[in-house]
């Protein structure tokens, strides 16, 4: 991960159904360390697999950085 830092990495998927608790915890714990951002993702592909849609999600605040760094401006707000 170090490496992949140094190259640029922003975040890391910490919310997702492959990852055990303990996994969940470290790369949060490596996300806080390097001040990367922490997503999730539900992985869903369809029918017929196991991922329930919208079972491990980013948080709306996440998205947004991720549009401000991606794009270079700030991403719109909208009210909640």
């Amino acid at each position: 991960i170090e490496e992949m830092i140094e190259a640029g990495l922003a975040g890391v998927e910490v919310w997702h159904r492959d990852n055990p608790a303990e996994g969940r915890a470290l790369l949060s714990d490596i996300a806080g360390h390097h001040g990367l951002l922490r997503t999730g993702s539900s992985d869903y592909h369809g029918t017929g697999k196991p991922n329930v849609l919208g079972e491990n999600v980013t948080s709306a605040d996440t998205v947004a950085r991720i549009i401000d760094q991606a794009s270079g401006t700030p991403a719109i707000h909208w009210p909640s």
